[in-house]
């Protein structure tokens, strides 16, 4: 139960924060990051593959199969909201960054693994 409150509480956090870099009059909040050498690329990383890792233990690891391969429902959840979001800064002033994406996906995935090891980890205890 901690952890779905933790995650709730991620994901608001998590939401503030794309509110002030969507915003041009509270982006400079978040100014200190280009200051960080690759800071917007380890934010990237970091953020989402937090909010991939926390959903997906909330959600004990559970998986959609798919072509044989069991995917992370938390990540297919983390990766659609990435995408959106980071397509929607087109139409909000800022620009879409392909690089951003990537070190999301990569965030994601690396993330979302480590949760599934912490899951099976506990379930074999």
């Amino acid at each position: 139960m901690r952890i779905k409150i933790v995650t709730a509480i991620y994901t608001l956090i998590l939401a503030g924060i794309v509110v002030l870099a969507d915003f041009s009059g509270t982006r400079r909040l978040l100014d200190f990051v280009g200051d960080i050498p690759y800071g917007d690329k380890i934010g990237h990383f970091i953020l989402m593959g937090m909010f991939s890792f926390l959903l997906n233990l909330a959600l004990q690891a559970k998986t959609f199969r798919f072509w044989k391969i069991n995917f992370l429902l938390g990540n297919l959840v983390v990766l659609a909201v990435v995408t959106l979001e980071e397509f929607s800064q087109m139409f909000v002033g800022r620009s879409f960054d392909l690089t951003d994406l990537i070190f999301d996906y990569a965030g994601i995935f690396l993330l979302g693994e480590a949760a599934r090891f912490i899951c099976r980890t506990i379930a074999k205890a």
